[in-house]
């Protein structure tokens, strides 16, 4: 077996090196079936396939089949279906069995990511438990968590789910890792690569080890321990940081300015000993820091923009600022208002002007509206739809918004901006309580802090606003 190992500062490009490699070993005979390819999100990996689809036109997915998540791997070849897999209500369900309030759990539904997220301190902590390899209570024990949390209680709840999925004959995210890592025949492969490997869990580190167990397979990984900020999610950088293999480091950042990096650079150099030392030159361009108090001090006018906080209760206060601004915006939940409005404007001026429309489409149209008045302009017409969202729509027209197109402006968590960029980026450097008493657990969190902050300054490709916290003993300081 041939390890090789790819470290890959931010913007080196590291997806692309590794799209090369597998090029070269399809030129080289090795068919596509036999190639894994492995990202730690579902979006990633679908970009890496749509990458490599667009240089090989000939090729469909189909052709790719070996393009996935870990989780979405042991998910095919244990034969599940959705419905084996445990979803948010059946956590619901045994909170109110149990009698414990449990708000919600999600493993970023229906995307095979294997990333858990929950409001209950208890089901966050059962599940790192789970990907660390280590019982409940000795989670418990390292004292992480930030809220209190009763032991007795804790192992209870434990108790409960496993009863719970083993009455109604489900499994979990991390269930479907442990069975697959029992399978006597898995698919075998001649390659195996995975890219953004910092982000493993021991779990899954043991599951590429089972991937590669007695194969001559030639296997890639790549990564940036710089770049490990879900260590909350049980992300375990330390195997990435002592995996061995033949390296391959790439030193010029295509993405990163010079003041930018230099920002960066000094943000990362606080984490000292705990990271792979690494030396890479930034973009041939000085790019711009700028600071500022608010959003409204920022134009965001033109350009495409990433707009980040440092979690999603400082991010939604933004939104109703940027509708106000007239603003059209993508979140994770989606865009900040959806595209059938628009189209229902563009056919009633059609009718207006007396020009044919098809019958469903004026159907649609005369819905939302108590009765028709050729002469009325939509947003006097229009009287079913929200005076709110006709006063956003009319906003972002009189702005010149395209609705057409994806959104240019992007607002985000840092971590769920992992692996993306902008022209311009607005970081906000406020920080909740409950994130700064985090990065005081111990020197391990104090490190990941520091990494977020790095990932948030280097989506940058041009201009950095730095906005400024009211509250001076909340703002990280860069």
């Amino acid at each position: 077996m041939k390890k090789y190992k790819v470290i890959g500062p931010p913007g080196t490009g590291k997806t692309r090196n590794l799209l090369q490699t597998v090029q070269k070993y399809v030129d080289e005979g090795i068919a596509l079936e036999n190639i894994g390819y492995f990202a730690f999100t579902r979006k990633a990996a679908n970009e890496a396939r749509d990458r490599f689809l667009k240089v090989n036109t000939h090729l469909t997915k189909k052709d790719l089949p070996y393009f996935q998540t870990l989780h979405s791997f042991a998910f095919n070849q244990l034969g599940l279906k959705e419905e084996n897999v445990m979803q948010e209500e059946h956590y619901k369900k045994i909170g109110e069995t149990s009698g414990i309030q449990i708000k919600y759990a999600s493993h970023e539904a229906n995307q095979w990511n294997g990333i858990f997220s929950s409001d209950s301190e208890y089901l966050s902590l059962i599940n790192l438990a789970r990907v660390r390899e280590i019982t409940p209570i000795e989670q418990f024990d390292r004292n992480e968590h930030l809220t209190w949390v009763e032991r007795f209680k804790l192992d209870a709840i434990a108790k409960e789910i496993e009863n719970f999925k083993k009455t109604y004959g489900l499994i979990d995210f991390n269930d479907m890792i442990e069975r697959f890592l029992k399978l006597e025949s898995i698919k075998k492969f001649q390659v195996v690569i995975v890219d953004e490997a910092q982000d493993l869990s021991k779990l899954q580190w043991s599951m590429l080890d089972k991937i590669t167990q007695g194969t001559n397979a030639r296997v890639w990984i790549a990564g940036d321990d710089d770049q490990a900020i879900f260590g909350w999610a049980g992300a375990d950088v330390k195997s990435f940081q002592y995996w061995q293999g033949i390296e391959v480091r790439l030193t010029k950042s295509q993405r990163v300015p010079i003041d930018i990096q230099t920002k960066a650079l000094d943000i990362i150099t606080r984490v000292g000993v705990n990271r792979i030392q690494k030396d890479y030159l930034p973009k041939e361009e000085r790019g711009e820091v700028i600071e500022r108090f608010k959003l409204t001090d920022v134009d965001l006018s033109q350009g495409d923009w990433l707009i980040l906080t440092r979690t999603n209760s400082l991010l939604k206060p933004l939104m109703p600022i940027l509708k106000r601004q007239g603003h059209f915006f993508q979140t994770a939940q989606g865009n900040s208002i959806g595209k059938s409005l628009y189209e229902d404007i563009q056919v009633w001026n059609k009718m207006r002007n007396e020009e044919e429309v098809p019958e469903v489409q004026s159907q649609r149209v005369l819905e939302r509206m108590s009765e028709v008045d050729i002469t009325l302009t939509w947003q006097k017409a229009f009287t079913k739809v929200a005076p709110s969202q006709i006063d956003y729509m009319d906003a972002m027209l009189n702005n010149g918004e395209d609705l057409t197109e994806t959104p240019r402006i992007k607002l985000s968590t840092i971590h769920g901006a992992k692996g993306g960029e902008a022209t311009n980026v607005v970081l906000f450097l406020n920080q909740t309580t409950n994130t700064m008493k985090g990065a005081q657990k111990s020197p391990e969190k104090q490190d990941e802090e520091y990494r977020v902050w790095y990932v948030g300054v280097t989506r940058c490709a041009k201009n950095l606003y730095l906005i400024k916290a009211s509250n001076k003993s909340k703002e990280f300081k860069i």
